[in-house]
């Protein structure tokens, strides 16, 4: 008969995303997985399978985390469109909100080509960021904040496309200025269709 976990799993995931954030998937060994997690290595097994079972966890919780975050930041502004250019604007200080540690999405994005669940995992938190903003700036047109010749669903799809080249950007040291000018580009885009 199986033991009752001893550990609570949702701060266990916690503390592996901040390991593999810092570390990555393949430099976090085991040995330090299992020290920094405070398990033994047969409860990181039966809760998550193996180290990529719990990388994967990890990565989803993260990027859930982060989507809830830039969505909340879409529902709760004054309008539509100012909620989309909030956002759009935070993206030119993405170093520092992933600092050292990293942001584990983009890390992912750039490690994970040959991972298909990795991928589909990340995929899926691209695609809901895109789904929101295209949301936003649908209302935003039916409030009169766009003009009808604003296409919500391509300006989503090049929004997005920005915010993840801009987090691959940022880990290029001395790249602040490139960010700015990328963010300003694509608010400037995004302004252009105000009446």
């Amino acid at each position: 008969m199986a033991r009752p976990r001893t550990f609570n799993e949702s701060e266990v995931l916690e503390r592996a995303v901040a390991l593999f954030r810092s570390r990555g998937f393949e430099r976090a060994s085991m040995p330090e997985l299992t020290a920094h997690l405070g398990i033994c290595r047969q409860s990181l097994y039966n809760a998550f399978g193996d180290k990529r079972g719990l990388y994967l966890a990890a990565l989803d919780r993260y990027g859930a985390r982060e989507i809830d975050t830039k969505l909340s930041q879409l529902s709760t502004a004054p309008s539509p469109l100012q909620g989309v250019q909030t956002l759009v604007a935070s993206w030119a200080d993405y170093g520092a909100q992933c600092p050292s540690e990293g942001c584990l999405t983009i890390t992912a994005i750039v490690d994970s080509t040959d991972d298909e669940e990795a991928r589909q995992i990340v995929e899926g938190h691209v695609d809901r960021l895109e789904k929101g903003i295209r949301t936003a700036l649908k209302k935003a047109q039916s409030a009169g904040e766009l003009t009808p010749t604003a296409q919500p669903t391509r300006l989503a799809r090049s929004l997005v496309t920005t915010c993840y080249g801009v987090g691959v950007l940022a880990k290029l040291p001395g790249s602040t200025q490139r960010v700015k000018a990328a963010v300003a580009e694509a608010l400037d885009r995004l302004n252009s269709f105000q009446p």
